[in-house]
């Protein structure tokens, strides 16, 4: 199978350096960034652009790594240069339908997994979810998922919509809250690497018992003296003060 990757983002950077590296047929990749499709292009010794218009026109399967609000709009100038072809998009959120305007084979193949520049991806343990009507593309993704990874499904618009709300929550928010962890113990003249181990090991214990199970605190145990003293402190940090009150009272309305 013969593949064009367009955009080099997080994503799509991570998407074509595992799809080289395991010799999977990728042939091209574009990139609106000239220098880095370039430096990318020769390193991997294949086709490289940051002119749309100049891709391939006759590649098995095009993969759409790009934001998802530009995903309609590269959809609809690949339309008008390609001449057949199956394209996918790599969102969670988005539906596979957005394809449907612009091409007869369309579908979806999402990595579940958060990437970040300078982070190298071991997706033999990443969930691939897949999405495709036509059963030949449904096929051909089955089989560069297996290729990648150890964990493929094939999840429908619907719920991977509801699953990607659910990444939100673990990845996003959670590393939002390190975010205003690493601000509140810096005010105080402490080193954030002090809650590096507690983090770690909260990650750890989810993979081996229910999160419900795991959960600890003082809004756990019902201990309202001590979020009492908490919330006093946090007086002159309004926005750590709504966020701790916010989570708190969810701790608690959920009986965790």
């Amino acid at each position: 199978m013969k593949i064009g990757l367009i955009g080099l983002g997080s994503a799509g950077s991570q998407l074509a350096r595992v799809l080289h590296r395991k010799h999977l047929g990728l042939q091209a990749i574009f990139s609106r960034d000239a220098q880095k499709v370039e430096k990318e292009g020769k390193r991997m010794r294949i086709f490289y652009t940051n002119e749309l218009a100049k891709l391939p026109v006759d590649l098995d399967l095009y993969i759409l790594a790009v934001p998802d609000g530009a995903i309609t709009e590269v959809a609809a100038q690949l339309a008008g240069v390609i001449e057949g072809g199956s394209v996918v998009h790599v969102s969670g959120s988005q539906p596979s339908t957005v394809l449907a305007p612009y091409f007869e084979s369309y579908g979806v193949f999402y990595p579940l997994q958060t990437m970040s520049k300078g982070r190298r991806v071991q997706f033999r343990d990443v969930p691939i979810l897949i999405e495709a009507k036509e059963e030949r593309l449904r096929q051909r993704l089955l089989d560069l998922g297996r290729a990648i990874s150890d964990h493929v499904y094939f999840v429908d618009d619907e719920k991977r919509a509801w699953l990607h709300i659910a990444a939100v929550m673990v990845n996003n928010f959670t590393n939002h809250l390190y975010v205003l962890a690493e601000k509140l113990t810096k005010s105080q003249d402490l080193p954030f690497d002090l809650l590096r181990p507690l983090i770690l090991e909260t990650a750890q214990k989810v993979q081996k018992i229910d999160p419900k199970k795991a959960q600890t605190g003082p809004a756990a145990r019902g201990d309202q003296e001590t979020i009492r003293r908490h919330l006093k402190k946090l007086e002159n940090y309004p926005d750590l003060l709504k966020v701790y009150q916010v989570l708190s009272e969810s701790l608690v309305d959920s009986g965790e």
